[in-house]
């Protein structure tokens, strides 16, 4: 398995003629896409979870929303869409990665669980459940590393209520689109000077611990060859492994 995805251009580099890819460092847990409506979030969601799969990392996807974007996916086990969106945070805290703390999973193969619109999810829920989840959101965020089991999370803007100091444990952060003074000076606050805050659809940041901030652009693919790739990445039960395989 490759260590890091290259999913984005550099924007300068590109201007000049030049295409150069930028890298994701999975050995960097957990990812954040923040845009807004209309900034190609889940063009790029797509192709990074796609390159994912092609470096041999398994999917668990959310979508609240559960409109078209991820609809490829309505037959898949662990495809979770509206109010089945909390069996997800159940089956990735209480299954997956409790199976590997315990020992019972000795496999440390990457696993990335994605979820499309978290914020609007939690917005939605009372606050019972909502405190329910945003615990398992912080245990899976500061345990995953560990067990390589990452989150990605896709959604308009960086809710810190949602995250609290769990966010902390997000390493990566794609910004696209244009984006407010708000969301610059919670996220690129050492570079407002310089960074530009109007981005057209598909352009922006990519922000990782520890490098130099890039200005991105997402480049063009084929939507269906993605999506093929996703499905085919994602996660089996063993129970489902045994079944395919009669």
């Amino acid at each position: 398995m490759t260590s890091v995805i290259n999913a984005v251009l550099d924007a300068e580099l590109l201007r000049r003629g030049i295409y150069f890819p930028l890298s994701v460092d999975l050995k960097k847990p957990h990812l954040a896409i923040f845009g807004s409506s209309g900034s190609g979030k889940t063009y790029a969601t797509q192709l990074l979870l796609a390159k994912a799969v092609l470096s041999s990392a398994k999917l668990v996807v959310a979508d609240y929303k559960g409109d078209l974007d991820f609809s490829f996916l309505d037959n898949d086990e662990h495809f979770y869409r509206f109010e089945r969106v909390g069996l997800f945070f159940d089956f990735v805290s209480d299954t997956l990665l409790r199976n590997r703390q315990s020992g019972q999973d000795k496999c440390r193969s990457l696993i990335i669980c994605f979820i499309d619109e978290m914020s609007a999810y939690f917005t939605m829920l009372e606050k019972k459940e909502r405190d329910t989840r945003i615990r398992q959101l912080s245990r899976i965020l500061m345990l995953g590393r560990s067990f390589n089991i990452h989150v990605w999370i896709s959604q308009q803007r960086p809710d810190a209520e949602y995250f609290g100091k769990s966010r902390e444990n997000i390493h990566n952060i794609l910004l696209l689109g244009s984006f407010s003074k708000e969301v610059l000076n919670m996220l690129l606050s050492d570079e407002k000077d310089v960074v530009n805050r109007k981005h057209s659809r598909g352009k922006g940041y990519l922000i990782s611990s520890g490098e130099v901030t890039k200005e991105i652009v997402v480049p063009r693919y084929n939507v269906a060859k993605v999506q093929s790739k996703i499905l085919e990445g994602m996660y089996k039960s063993k129970s489902s492994e045994a079944v395919d395989s009669e």
